[in-house]
Order: structure tokens, then C-alpha cells, then sequence
């Protein structure tokens, strides 16, 4: 679901606003809390619905819902996903470490071996 926060102007007084775009409608009430994750953050948004008032589907069968809402706020985590990215980094590497690692004992084997050869037809 798509949420897309921002305001409106009802009944003549300018209100914070949370659009919903999903493929069914949404039904908050309450104290509602929502988390987003993208590439380079986490987004979470906490707010209380003070009413629904609006509620539409497209042609395509998308489905939109309206809320005036209250006590908007949004904390932002960019340490999580570029944790996540070094984690990962730190993983190749060590698994292209290995891969190496296994590489160049194979080369000092082979070496050796030669070495023996060489010698035992001497």
C-alpha cells in the first residue's frame, strides 16, 4: 500500500491529510503506526485518524482512501538499511576471501607437487 502524507484544507481550516493507495481499501481508526523501507531509509510514521472522508476506486480497480489526521510525526532510521548494505559487503568479501584462500592453496599444492616431481627425477 501506498501512504502519502500531507494536508488539505476542510471546512475552511487547512488539516493534515494521509492518502491510501492500495489494492483494497484501508480502514484505519485510532492510533495507527506504519513503516516504510527503502533503499536508503526506513521510514516510520505515527498518527492518529480523527476521521475518513473520502473513498474511491479507478478503472483499474485501485482503491483510494482519505483521512484528516492528527499528531503526525515521522521518525527515520538511514542506519538500518546502510547497515544492512555493509553486512552484506563484509559477506561477499569474505566469501570471495575463501574462494581465494581455497585458490592459492591449490597453487601451493600444485607447486609441491611439482617440486616432488622434480626432484624424484633428479
Amino acid at each position: 500500500m501506498e501512504y502519502v502524507f500531507g494536508t488539505t484544507t476542510r471546512n475552511g481550516v487547512e488539516v493534515k491529510n494521509l492518502k491510501t493507495v492500495g489494492d483494497s481499501h484501508s480502514n484505519f481508526t485510532g492510533s495507527i503506526s506504519v513503516t516504510r523501507e527503502f533503499s536508503s531509509a526506513e521510514y516510520t510514521d505515527n498518527f492518529t485518524v480523527v476521521e475518513k472522508y473520502r473513498s474511491e476506486e479507478d478503472s483499474d480497480g485501485k482503491c483510494y482512501d482519505w483521512y484528516a489526521i492528527k499528531d503526525h510525526n515521522r521518525y527515520v532510521d538511514k542506519f538500518t538499511p546502510v547497515k544492512a548494505e555493509i553486512e552484506g559487503g563484509i559477506s561477499d568479501a569474505q566469501d570471495a576471501t575463501c574462494e581465494l584462500s581455497e585458490e592459492v592453496d591449490q597453487r601451493i599444492a600444485d607447486i609441491e607437487n611439482a617440486l616432488c616431481e622434480l626432484t624424484e627425477e633428479e
